[in-house]
């Protein structure tokens, strides 16, 4: 497995549950406020004109073309200009959709947003949220490299607001490809990082070791199998990968066999038992166990809950 391919593997164990957005016209003096909401992605993309985004004591200004995400969910605010007291205030709290398309503000300078949130699966599992800064800036997040972006918005605002068979699905994988983009935009953007998984990827020696783990996380790997794959010391290695990885190898393999698991129950039609046998487990019992010690629920009860869930439809 090539490194980059790593990274797509990372990218396939996070996918969007469910996803919403709304296009929002506003008219200086505005404001849009956003409730803190953990597990979910809150995202904004400035069409037309510019705005002002505001996390805690942090204000930066936004451009037509803009995109700025919060992965962690946080609390944050949009105006028209620093401290605006606006006309209007929309708030946007929970998983229900807002109504979409509607003007706020006052009758001055004009500003188009789509706003949203992707709901991710299991996003607490993976390395790739730790990667993310709490609020992302992409100033050009929506340009010539991305031409399918905002068509692709645009969807995912007709998708919030049907109620036809299956929005939902569609609007989850709409907002696959919103996530992914922005986390690709972001991670283009940044220098080699001296620690960390993106560190780790780019070692060679424990990028190669990474490669074999996500290769195939069902093999009985071991500290010393790894070690002499990559041509080091079991000790050497062990602690070079804990500091930039940020764990143990063998912690870091049981993760992602946790999180190949959940991928499967959430989208195949595997058995529980071929599941378990699929990530390297003999037992089905120790599986069962190992999935509800990493994700809290049992393997049944988590396909359940995830193959029923997703957000209302707009009201």
């Amino acid at each position: 497995m090539a490194r980059m391919d790593v990274l797509t593997d990372v990218l396939e164990t996070v996918r969007a549950r469910a996803a919403w957005s709304v296009t929002t016209t506003a008219l200086a003096p505005w404001a849009v406020e956003m409730d803190a909401n953990g597990g979910a992605v809150w995202f904004h993309a400035v069409l037309e004109g510019r705005a002002w985004v505001r996390a805690g004591a942090e204000s930066v200004e936004l451009e037509t073309g803009a995109l700025v995400a919060f992965p962690r969910g946080d609390a944050h605010a949009l105006s028209d200009a620093p401290g605006s007291t606006g006309a209007a205030r929309a708030r946007f709290s929970g998983r229900q959709a807002p109504p979409g398309s509607r003007p706020i503000g006052g009758s001055g300078a004009r500003t188009v947003l789509v706003s949203g949130r992707i709901e991710l699966d299991d996003a607490q599992a993976s390395p790739l949220i730790e990667l993310l800064p709490r609020v992302l800036v992409l100033p050009g997040g929506i340009s010539a490299r991305a031409p399918w972006l905002a068509p692709a918005l645009s969807a995912l605002c007709a998708e919030t607001a049907s109620r036809r068979a299956g929005s939902i699905s569609v609007a989850a994988r709409l907002g696959d490809l919103v996530w992914i983009h922005m986390v690709r935009e972001h991670l283009a953007s940044l220098d080699a990082p001296a620690q960390g998984w993106l560190a780790a990827l780019g070692d060679r020696q424990i990028g190669a070791a990474l490669s074999l783990i996500h290769a195939d996380p069902a093999v009985a790997w071991s500290v010393q199998e790894l070690a002499s794959r990559v041509a080091m010391s079991r000790s050497a290695f062990a602690a070079r990968f804990t500091k930039l990885v940020g764990e143990p190898p063998l912690h870091y393999v049981a993760r992602l066999r946790m999180q190949k698991a959940a991928t499967l129950l959430r989208e195949g039609q595997a058995t529980i038992a071929e599941i378990a046998e699929s990530v390297g487990y003999d037992s089905e019992a120790a599986f069962s166990k190992a999935f509800k010690r990493a994700l809290g629920s049992a393997p049944g009860a988590y396909r359940r809950k995830r193959r029923h869930s997703g957000f209302p439809e707009a009201a």
